[in-house]
């Protein structure tokens, strides 16, 4: 079942302080700033923002609960939780926990970029060069 238009709009909504651009992805909807994911809306209509060490107790605090999935028989969680009802519904708190979730987004970016692994130049001839390099009888 795909999220429901009227929640999406809702969420949307609530957090209108915050430039958001939804994207639909999987049977849900994946919340972006700056071309950073900081938010999913599950298939059951939940909203779900992302979390590290940094925000994790706010949500554990309020009774919230990690995101899930099951992929063959074994049951996986990704650095996400779910909005509590009381947070979703004030615009301002969502806003300020948004905030928080997109802070932890760019964090994990910039990790990720450290860690990395450089790309390695390719050994490949462009087209161009490769029919000028060619020997001619």
């Amino acid at each position: 079942m795909a999220v429901d238009s009227d929640f999406r709009d809702f969420v949307v909504d609530q957090l209108s302080a915050i430039p958001v651009a939804p994207r639909r992805m999987f049977g849900g909807v994946g919340l972006f700033v700056d071309g950073l994911m900081f938010g999913i809306i599950g298939r059951s209509d939940t909203l779900f923002f992302k979390t590290d060490d940094s925000n994790t107790p706010d949500y554990e605090a309020l009774g919230a609960e990690p995101f899930t999935y099951t992929r063959g028989e074994e049951v996986r969680s990704m650095g996400y939780h779910t909005v509590p009802a009381e947070i979703l519904d004030d615009p301002e708190d969502l806003a300020q926990w948004a905030k928080k979730a997109i802070a932890v987004a760019r964090r994990a970016a910039a990790a990720k970029k450290t860690t990395s692994r450089p790309r390695r130049k390719s050994t490949k001839i462009p087209a161009k060069r490769k029919a000028a390099t060619k020997k001619r009888p």
